[in-house]
């Protein structure tokens, strides 16, 4: 019995220590944001939904509305704070930079994300290649000249509408200089009005070029919202037009919600992306901040997302929004155990410093108690945290073999060959496999989708060529042209003697 009483009170002991030590440290992080566009939206949700798998980790946000001043007086507000790590998306980078370069030299760690600034004194950088968004874009300018069989000289030429972002940001700077860059020996005149990477300037911007000016050939928007906000104005202007039914094609940047729906919608044709990862970006200043090796200098891929990736990327959307309540209904229920349980504890110690003896039996009970609900976090909760972060890993998956599947199928739709087998062995899939992976990200079978891709480019032909219907679907391997003339009604709604 003796034992047994020495052995509670040093239990009792560890008890109190344990209860009275610190609380685990916990990570301050400013984030300092140049807007509150959608694609900044996007990005703090990413932050957010990466934040809660690391819980010793606190963000203040900040906006700066595009103001330089407000940016760099709030970059020094958080040096002021001593926060643990600074996390900038900068307004101008030169502008911006001196304030950057204030908290770096103060030895906070900064990531730089999206827009870079210049020089070293920097941690880590995540973004795009702005540059290469200007490529993209003046690739599918060119692609438009190539549909357009009217032949284009420096005396006739091809017009070019760009809305541009806000002047002298980095992104503004060189998406123009990629497009003008890939479109130098073309027979190409590019417009560059300003947009300031909101919808209602670009609409207003767009207006008052079309009224001094003939309507352009095509439209190469900087971001989304521009895109939608040119669209609208074109579609008022021609409105006013007697008899003047023809569509300008427009593309727009960023991939967010709202330029996918405008895709999905025919508002707009296409959209250049990089992803914002602000995932990526949390999980980078959690390797900083742990001392852990990190990736100094992170390029995102750039990409060009059509009709039929942005309904595949819109059906995932959905799915990541469910994946995400479910990550904070598992947080907040973990949250809620844990806070309880110290809650708890703290009360026992009150006590047991008053009649130390006297709760013994007590004090035993609760370390018990703890080990239980620290059993049933690491049986229960943690693995339920594991499953959603899986799910969010093979959702990436899927908007990777979306793309590429939509690549292989689009470089073989004049292949009388292409069938499930074929496409099987191209993406080294078996049957089961494919049918599974196509039906997961296009919601139809193999033979549906490629069909479908058929379809799509079909009616591309019609109003781009002069083929006739026959000739167009034996192109594109229909069984004659009265199946193809059913398949195309079956898709469209209409025939296509009637586009």
């Amino acid at each position: 019995m003796k034992n047994i009483y020495l052995h509670s009170f040093l239990f009792l002991l560890a008890g109190v220590f344990y209860a009275c030590s610190p609380a685990k440290e916990e990570y301050h992080i400013g984030v300092s944001q140049c807007l509150d566009d959608a694609w900044r939206q996007k990005m703090n949700q990413e932050m957010a939904r990466e934040l809660l798998l690391h819980p010793d980790m606190k963000l203040s946000t900040r906006i700066a509305h595009g103001s330089n001043e407000l940016q760099c007086a709030q970059i020094d507000s958080f040096i002021a704070e001593r926060v643990d790590l600074l996390i900038v998306s900068p307004n101008e980078a030169e502008e911006v930079k001196p304030a950057v370069t204030r908290a770096y030299r103060a030895g906070i760690p900064v990531i730089v994300a999206d827009r870079r600034v210049t020089g070293d004194e920097w941690t880590a950088f995540i973004g795009g290649d702005n540059y290469k968004v200007g490529s993209l874009m003046a690739e599918w300018v060119q692609e438009q000249l190539s549909i357009r069989q009217t032949r284009y000289t420096k005396d006739k030429p091809f017009v070019v509408l760009e809305v541009m972002g806000l002047e002298g940001s980095t992104p503004a700077t060189l998406r123009h200089k990629g497009l003008m860059d890939g479109l130098e020996e073309m027979p190409v005149e590019v417009h560059s009005i300003h947009g300031y990477w909101h919808k209602e300037n670009a609409s207003e911007a767009v207006a008052q070029y079309l009224t001094s000016h003939p309507c352009p050939h095509v439209i190469v928007a900087q971001n989304d919202l521009m895109a939608v906000g040119a669209a609208e104005a074109v579609a008022n202007h021609q409105s006013s037009i007697t008899n003047h039914k023809s569509s300008i094609p427009i593309m727009g940047v960023d991939g967010i919600q709202v330029g996918l729906q405008a895709i999905e919608d025919g508002v707009i044709e296409c959209t250049a992306t990089y992803a914002s990862r602000g995932d990526l970006v949390i999980a980078t200043a959690a390797h900083i901040l742990a001392g852990e090796p990190f990736v100094h200098d992170t390029i995102l891929e750039t990409t060009m997302i059509d009709a039929v990736a942005a309904r595949a990327m819109l059906m995932q959307s959905h799915e990541r929004l469910h994946d995400l309540e479910t990550l904070r209904i598992v947080q907040l229920r973990s949250d809620t155990q844990w806070h309880k349980m110290r809650r708890e504890h703290r009360l026992l110690v009150i006590c047991l410093i008053v009649v130390l003896v006297m709760f013994f039996s007590v004090q035993m009970y609760q370390y018990f108690r703890l080990r239980s609900v620290q059993s049933k976090i690491k049986n229960e909760v943690v693995p339920q945290l594991e499953n959603v972060q899986e799910a969010i890993q093979l959702s990436r998956r899927d908007e990777a073999f979306s793309e590429r599947l939509r690549e292989v199928v689009d470089a073989h739709l004049t292949n009388p060959n292409l069938n499930v087998e074929y496409l099987g062995s191209i993406l080294q899939l078996s049957r089961t496999q494919l049918f599974r992976r196509v039906k997961t990200v296009a919601g139809k079978g193999p033979l549906d989708y490629i069909r479908e891709r058929r379809l799509i480019r079909a009616d591309e032909l019609l109003h781009t060529t002069d083929m006739t219907i026959q000739q167009i679907a034996m192109e594109l391997c229909f069984s004659s042209a009265g199946y193809f003339t059913k398949c195309y009604k079956d898709f469209f709604g209409h025939l296509p003697s009637e586009r």
